[in-house]
Parts: structure tokens; sequence; C-alpha cells
């Protein structure tokens, strides 16, 4: 053993992870070409021995070097049984686990005044050296460093790390058992974790259409391990779900989600009310000291939960069967048709469906008047932004479809608008006496484009209004996938042939306009809803009787005066209208002359 230390010593400690992944990858190596279904006994005892006995090999390495991204666990049986065995039936690791159980370290460790002698008695019991000189005696050549007290370190402290990058390669992996095992036995390490609430997000984030975590059973091993219930605020029906009094995820109504958006509402207008549990810590010294985001992360929690619940009962046929699924790699056909299942069940998820009733129908709200609908739209974009796309996001933005085809005030086109002319100029008091009385308020009485703080007075009376203000939060936060989201269903929306009324084509340019500052950077996009904007333009002007050379409509002129917007403010460039002349080409004379003027400025 001493001509074994000198070798080991010479090894940077930099490079040591590295020289254990090689070693690891040669056992699983030779133990494969055995053939056997397990690996052989005397392996594992060989391997217990490097990591706890002789100390040759850090246990977090081992861990690493059997999870790590190169290696498809889902197939690599060899691997997984190893990862089992040095996490869960390694005799000495299970020891150092009870000790660590028996001591019942803390994790909030500066309020617990016997966290000190806890560490001392644990390294008393199970040694740890940093030099391979676990299994020598007497004088060391050479000698050891000198050693300085270790006063929160152990190989528990240095596992959670590498523990929490396993935790996703387990999920990864398909395999239930193994990972609620690990989370069952191992839950009380990440006690010591410095953002378990916000790792437990990610991971339910990250992970949300895993077949792994649509299981009652693990993903409560899951919230179990990482959340300190004393330490949050949840709701009554998430606290029993963690009790195990039930598996049931029917609870999601009006009345639920009403209250999850209440809870971030509060946060946002700062009305914070008294916590519910009495033995909460002061904010500042909570994990997330922002309320805003403490109420959000919370909820995304509570509703990703529940979202692992709903797919429950279809994702059990997903796991990966080597004799039932063949090959991993999947065409892309395969790849659209699983995005497109999960829009599917999404969609059969009430929670998109239950915000857009309350938003859209404050009357249904339990407390109606409770917070204004400005607020309550507000905090709907932040949730949307903060949940995976296409859980909220997504229906929410592919409802404008229904909303531009539905809606009875957008299906009427506006009143006529004659262009200027110094002949009727001349006569204008004639004019005057034979104008239609109701064309110069037929347009503003729609009531259609309110502005934010119109609603925000008026409570969202306006259907169409109320939506657009809502799509305009959910689009302020949101990213490229959601743009995209939109570009689809504005496509749609041309192609479709159902677009009536120049009214219908002002809404979908109000729903376009506040967002042009962040489409612009994206040339594709930007040209693609241009063109079907004008697409759709192209598509209505046949359908209004009197747009002829000397008259058009107060919609259409304005927007007209929205593509002028466009290149005066947010020009995509020449390469760009060129790509929309055929477009424009289509259009009628007097309105192609103003676009090609306009272009051509």
């Amino acid at each position: 053993m001493a001509v074994v230390r000198r070798v080991l010593l010479t090894f940077p400690p930099l490079q040591m992870s590295s020289h254990t992944s090689a070693l690891l990858d040669f056992i699983v190596a030779c133990e494969t070409e055995r053939g056997t279904a397990e690996p052989a006994s005397a392996t594992m005892q060989l391997l217990n021995d490097f990591m706890f006995r002789f100390q040759l090999v850090h246990h977090e390495h081992v861990v690493f070097a059997l999870t790590r991204g190169e290696h498809d666990l889902r197939t690599d049986r060899m691997r997984l049984l190893l990862t089992r065995y040095v996490l869960l039936e390694s005799p000495q690791f299970s020891e150092r686990l009870d000790e660590w159980h028996r001591l019942d370290f803390q994790g909030r460790y500066w309020a617990d005044f016997e966290h000190w002698k806890k560490q001392d008695a644990y390294l008393a019991r199970f040694p740890e050296f940093f030099e391979f000189e676990a299994a020598l005696e007497g004088p060391l050549e050479p000698a050891p460093a000198l050693s300085l007290p270790v006063y929160y370190e152990n190989g528990m402290v240095r596992l959670l790390p590498v523990l929490e990058f396993a935790l996703g390669r387990m999920i990864e992996a398909e395999d239930r058992g193994l990972l609620r095992d690990v989370l069952d036995r191992m839950g009380i390490l990440y006690r010591l974790h410095q953002v378990p609430l916000t790792t437990l997000m990610n991971t339910l984030f990250v992970y949300f259409n895993a077949p792994t975590l649509h299981d009652a059973a693990v993903v409560r091993s899951l919230n179990r391990a990482l959340l300190d219930m004393s330490q949050q605020n949840f709701s009554p029906e998430f606290e029993q779900f963690m009790r195990g009094d039930t598996d049931d995820c029917t609870h999601i109504d009006a009345r639920y989600v009403s209250r999850i958006i209440e809870r971030i509402a509060r946060a946002i207008m700062r009305h914070i009310a008294p916590p519910t549990k009495q033995n909460l810590p002061e904010i500042h010294y909570r994990e997330i000291p922002n309320p805003i985001l403490l109420a959000l992360t919370e909820c995304v929690v509570e509703l990703l939960t529940w979202w692992c619940l709903h797919c429950a009962p279809s994702s059990a046929a997903r796991l990966y069967d080597s004799a039932r699924n063949g090959p991993l790699i999947a065409s892309e056909t395969e790849f659209r048709a699983e995005e497109q299942q999960r829009r599917t069940w999404a969609a059969e998820w009430p929670l998109a469906q239950l915000l857009l009733e309350l938003i859209m129908e404050p009357e249904r709200r339990p407390e109606p008047g409770a917070y204004a609908g400005a607020t309550y739209i507000h905090s709907t974009g932040l949730l949307a932004n903060v949940l995976p796309d296409e859980l909220l996001a997504f229906p929410i933005v592919q409802h404008l479809s229904r909303i531009v085809l539905d809606e009875p005030v957008l299906k009427s086109n506006s009143g006529p608008k004659r262009y200027f002319s110094f002949v009727e100029f001349a006569r204008s008091s004639q004019l005057n006496a034979d104008a239609d009385p109701d064309a110069a308020t037929r347009f503003a009485a729609t009531s259609v484009f309110n502005s934010f703080e119109q609603n925000r007075n008026h409570n969202m009376a306006n259907r169409p209004n109320t939506f657009l203000t809502l799509l305009h939060s959910v689009l302020h936060y949101g990213g490229i996938a959601t743009f995209n989201t939109l570009s689809d269903t504005i496509h749609a929306l041309a192609t479709g042939g159902e677009l009536c009324s120049d009214i219908q084509l002002l809404y979908l340019c109000a729903t376009v306009g506040p967002i042009l500052y962040r489409l612009v950077d994206h040339e594709a996009l930007y040209v693609q809803i241009l063109g079907d904007l004008l697409s759709s333009l192209v598509q209505i002007c046949p359908r209004i009787s009197h747009l002829d050379a000397e008259c058009s409509t107060d919609a259409i002129e304005q927007v007209m005066d929205f593509f002028c917007f466009v290149k005066d403010q947010f020009d995509p460039g020449r390469s760009a209208w060129r790509r929309l002349a055929p477009h424009i080409a289509a259009l009628p004379v007097l309105l192609r002359y103003q676009l090609q003027c306009m272009v051509d400025q």
C-alpha cells in the first residue's frame, strides 16, 4: 500500500475525478464483457474497499463517474446496478448514512447549537483521509501535509452537489424504483442544500414531461426530499398530498386557481397577509427573500406536481423498455408526434381554460372585487412564463384565434371613410348635411381598443380588449417559443379563409403592435408575421363593399397607419420588404400605391 500511495500522490488532485471516471469505465466494460446480468460480488466488494476501507477514490467521484452525461442509463443496466450499489447497498456507506440519520443533522445548521458536536462525532467514527494514508500506520514517506481542523465538510456534504446532478440523470434513466429509493433513503442530505425550493422547481420544470416523474409515489418522494414544509407556505391541498392523504388532482377548480393567482397578486400589490404558519422565519431569512419570486416558486411547485399526477395514467407506457421500444434515436416525425401529444395533454389540463374563464368573465371569480382586472391579468402573465410554455403560455396565445373568429364585436366592419378631395372640401357644408350621422361614431362605439389604464379603471368590461391585455402581459415576459406560437396562430388565421371584417384585421395589428420592439431582432419571424397581416388585408378587402378609389374604412386606415409605424420605427430592411412585395402587389390599387410609396421612401 505504501507503493500504491506513492504512485497515487503523483496524480494531480484536480484530475482525480477524471481518473476515477476512467477506472469506472474499465470496471463497467469488464463486467459487460463477462455477459452476466449483474456485476460480480467481488467487483462490488473491491469498489467498496477502494471507496471506504482504503479511501483511494472518493465516493462522490464514483457516483459522478457512473451517472455522467455521455452514457444513456436507460440502456446501460450495468451502470444502473452499480449506481444502486454505491448509493444504497454498499455496507460501509449504509453505516455512514445510518449514523447521519441517528445524529439528525439539521439543514439550518446555524440555528443548531449541537451541529459542531455532531460533526465531531461523525468524523470520530468515520475518519477521512486525503493523501491515501487510511490503511497505513507509522511514519509515512512522503510525510502527509499538516492536518487542519474540519468544521463543516465531510463525505456527506461533498456528496450533495453530485447527488443533485445524479438526480437529473436518474430521472432520465426512467427507473422509478431506483429514483424513489434514493430519494427516500438520502433525502435527509438535501437539508444541507442552500436552495432546495429553487432546485425542486427547476427539476420539475426541466423534467415536467419525463414519464419517470408522472407517478404519485415518485413525485411525492421528490417533494419530501427537497422541501422543508416548516419553512414554506403551501396550500392545504398540497400539504394533504405530501402527507399521503390523497393522490387526486381533481381539486383544480375555479376556486383553487383563483387562490393561486391571488397569492401572486398579493405579493405584487405588497398586500402580504400574515403567514398561516406561526413558525415561518422572517422573509429576509428565507431562501427566497423576494415575496413575488417566492410566491411564484411555490405556485409553480404546486402546479407542476398536479401536472405530474394529471399525466400519470398515460405515462406508464412511455417508460423505456428495450424489448418494446427498440432504438433510442427517434426520427423527427416521432419527435414532432411526441411534442404534439404533450400539447394535447396540456390542452386537456384545466388550468389554462379555468384562468381564461376567470379573466374573461370576472363575475365568475369567487371574490370578484378582490383585485383589479389589470392586477389579475399581470399575475397570470407572470405565472404563464414561469411554467413550461405548453401548460399555460401557448394555450393563452392560441386562444387568440377563438377571440378573433367568435367575438361578435369584431365581426362587423368599421364605418366608411372618404379620402380627402378638394372638390368635396369646397362643398363641405353640403357634405356635412348629407353625411351619415353614425359614421363618425360607429367605429368608436365598438369600444374594442381601450388603453391599459381604461381597462384597469373599467375592470375589463370588454372581452376582446381584456384578452388583448392578457396576451400582452404574457408576451411581455415570453421567449422566442411563445412568439413562434403567436406567429403560427396568426398564420392559421391568415390562411384559414375565415376572416371577414376589417376590425378583425385591426385587432391582429393591435396584438402585434406593442411587441414590435422584440420581433425586430428576429427577422424571419418578423417578416412572417407582417406577411400574414398583409395576406389577411388582401383577403378582407374584397369583402368590404364600399372600399374603392374614393372611400376606405376607419379600420383599414388604421391598419395602413400601423404599417407606416412599422416602416418608421421598426423597419425590417429592404430585403424584408422585397419578400413582402407579392402580398403588396395583390392589394387594391390605392392601398398598393400607398404601401409602395411608403416602402420606397
